[in-house]
């Protein structure tokens, strides 16, 4: 149990690191969409690309390692109990959606979207419709996920105002 504020002040970081991904995403979207058809563009889409992957891995992974830890640490917490923690409980159920859409999802719509655009960045070849396409499915899953971890993150900072 000493070692638990130190996990918690992690946990905070690392949902802090997640919580940017939502007010970054329209920021990033709004550049790739101001650039359609214009050069550059493929670099904008790249950088969304990035920066999302970089920053949802990092958040949900150090989410759920110190998440976990957490309730490993802490007596009063447990996994899917509903009738101790319930606010535990949902986000616990809410954080394996979060994985699912992420693996089964996002992971694979962005490789698909890195693929269809090229490697070459400054090449004149426009963006297929196609990639277009897989980029607003992106958008929506990135939406979903940004909801879900607001939803998280608003039971984390209540649960005890109940």
């Amino acid at each position: 149990m000493e070692y638990y504020p130190t996990i918690l002040t992690m946990h905070i970081i690392f949902a802090g690191i997640w919580l940017i991904n939502l007010f970054s995403d329209s920021k990033l979207r709004s550049f790739v969409f101001k650039n359609k058809n214009k050069i550059g563009e493929k670099k904008f889409i790249i950088l969304y690309l990035t920066f999302v992957n970089l920053f949802g891995i990092i958040g949900a992974a150090g989410i759920l390692v110190t998440g976990i830890s957490m309730v490993v640490l802490n007596s009063g917490y447990g996994f899917f109990q509903m009738t101790a923690n319930h606010w535990l409980a949902a986000k616990q159920i809410l954080m394996i959606v979060l994985l699912l859409i992420i693996a089964a999802f996002v992971i694979p719509t962005a490789k698909k979207i890195r693929k269809q655009i090229g490697e070459d960045l400054e090449s004149p070849a426009g963006i297929s419709e196609e990639a277009y396409i897989n980029l607003k499915k992106l958008y929506s899953l990135n939406t979903i996920i940004n909801v879900i971890v607001l939803i998280n993150f608003l039971f984390a900072i209540t649960h005890r105002l109940f």
